[in-house]
């Protein structure tokens, strides 16, 4: 199975963390993920807004590394409770990854309000959400979600994806 879209994030959402674990342990059983990773800034999220100009800048100074990056500094907040806007977070974070550490996000914050203000118009009130073609998609997953058949899961994730007669799906 090939799994593809776009996926607007922020660092501090635990959603965005549980399902970038769905991903990777789907990855591990055999899906081959091409997920393109999007700055979102929720509204008034200024520390959020910081950590993901870090990863705006270690996406344009070390592309074919950036997904490393974005792994440590999720787990280094998920799993460690660092601070996403801490330096010393990205600093290590970059360590991990093999990237150079973030010298100026402040330059790159136009590069999220961008990404953000494109996601707005494409319709993202939050993250994660997963934008192919046609309405975007919010998931929101359990831990439940990375064990049992994982596959089968993304893949229902796929086809709500594809299915535009499908527009919302609700567990309490």
């Amino acid at each position: 199975m090939r799994f593809t879209g776009r996926v607007y994030f922020d660092f501090a959402a635990p959603a965005v963390w549980r399902f970038y674990r769905l991903l990777t342990t789907a990855a591990r059983r055999g899906v081959e993920l091409r997920m393109a990773w999007r700055s979102f800034a929720p509204e008034g999220d200024e520390a959020g807004r910081r950590a993901l100009a870090s990863f705006e800048e270690v996406l344009d100074r070390a592309p074919e590394r950036h997904g490393a990056y974005l792994q440590a500094l999720l787990a280094q907040h998920h799993l460690d409770g660092r601070a996403v806007d801490d330096p010393e977070a990205w600093r290590l974070a970059a360590e991990v990854a093999r990237v150079p550490a973030p010298r100026d996000p402040e330059a790159y914050l136009p590069a999220v309000d961008a990404s953000t203000a494109a996601a707005r118009e494409l319709g993202v009130r939050a993250t994660p959400t997963i934008y192919r073609h046609g309405p975007v998609l919010e998931v929101d997953v359990t831990p439940a979600a990375y064990a049992g058949d994982v596959v089968a899961r993304l893949a229902l994730i796929d086809a709500v994806l594809e299915d535009d007669g499908i527009w919302r799906l609700v567990k309490p």
